[in-house]
C-alpha cells in the first residue's frame, strides 16, 4: 500500500508541466511507451495491472508527493487512473534522467522512493499470501485512516470503490462489504455512509492486522 510521504521540493532544475485529470481518466495505460514521470500534486491515483487472463490487480493507491510511473522499463508495466480530480507535475523522461545524473540530492530522493515502493510491494505480497479476509480488510482500514486526512466532520473519506478495494486485497466485493459491515456492527468503526468512516477501536484493528501486541479490546460478547 502506497505511503503518501511528501517529496522534498528542492529540485528547481527539474522543469515540469502541470497536468490535470478528471475522475475516471487515465494518466497512462499499461503497455504505453514511457514518455515521462508524474509526481502527484493533489488527488488520489490507483495504480494497477491487468493479467493475461483479464484479472485486474491494483498494486497501490498513490497520493500527493508520490511519483507514478517511476520505472526503467521501455513500456509501462501498469496503468494509472485518477480516483478524484488529480493534478500532477509531469516531467519528460529526458529531463528526469538528466537531473538524476546531475543532482545527487534528487538521486537520493528517487532511490528512497524506489526503496519504499519495493517495501510496499513486499508487504502487499505478504498480506495476500499470509492473511485472511478480515485481517486484510483491517489492515486496509488502518491504511486509509493513516493516509487520508479526516474531513471537517471527523470522518475519513473512502475515495475508492468496493471493487477497487477488492481488487487490491485479492477478495470479492461481497467479502469486503461483509467485513466492513461486521466491523461496524461490533463498534470497531463508525460508518454512517459507504464513503466515510471513523475509527472507534484502533487497538482491535491493530492487533487484527498484526501491527502491534496490544490487548484485544473487542467489545465483549461480540464475535467477528
Amino acid at each position: 500500500m502506497a505511503r503518501f510521504a511528501a517529496v522534498p521540493e528542492a529540485h528547481a532544475s527539474l522543469a515540469s508541466a502541470r497536468q490535470v485529470y478528471a475522475p475516471g481518466t487515465h494518466l497512462f495505460h499499461q503497455g504505453d511507451i514511457e514518455r515521462g514521470i508524474h509526481k502527484i500534486v493533489s488527488g488520489t491515483v490507483t495504480v494497477y495491472r491487468v493479467t493475461a487472463d483479464g484479472h485486474r490487480q491494483i498494486e497501490a493507491f498513490s497520493g500527493p508527493g508520490e511519483y507514478v510511473s517511476l520505472c526503467l522499463c521501455a513500456t509501462s508495466p501498469t496503468s494509472a487512473e485518477a480516483l478524484s480530480r488529480v493534478e500532477t507535475d509531469y516531467v519528460s523522461r529526458e529531463a528526469f534522467e538528466r537531473c538524476l545524473l546531475q543532482d545527487a540530492q534528487f538521486r537520493q530522493t528517487v532511490f528512497r522512493e524506489i526503496d519504499k515502493a519495493s517495501a510496499d510491494a513486499r508487504r502487499q505480497a505478504t498480506l495476500l499470501a499470509c492473511r485472511c479476509a478480515k485481517e486484510r480488510v483491517a489492515d486496509f482500514v488502518l491504511f486509509l485512516d493513516s493516509r487520508f486526512a479526516p474531513k471537517a466532520d471527523g470522518y475519513t473519506p473512502i475515495r475508492m470503490s468496493r471493487c477497487d478495494i477488492a481488487d487490491h486485497l485479492g477478495l470479492t466485493i461481497e467479502t469486503v462489504s461483509r467485513m466492513l459491515n461486521q466491523f461496524k456492527q461490533i463498534g470497531v468503526i463508525d460508518m454512517p455512509r459507504a464513503d466515510r468512516f471513523r475509527l472507534r477501536n484502533r487497538q482491535y484493528l491493530n492487533r487484527l492486522a498484526g501491527q502491534n501486541d496490544e490487548a484485544d479490546s473487542r467489545p465483549h460478547g461480540l464475535a467477528l
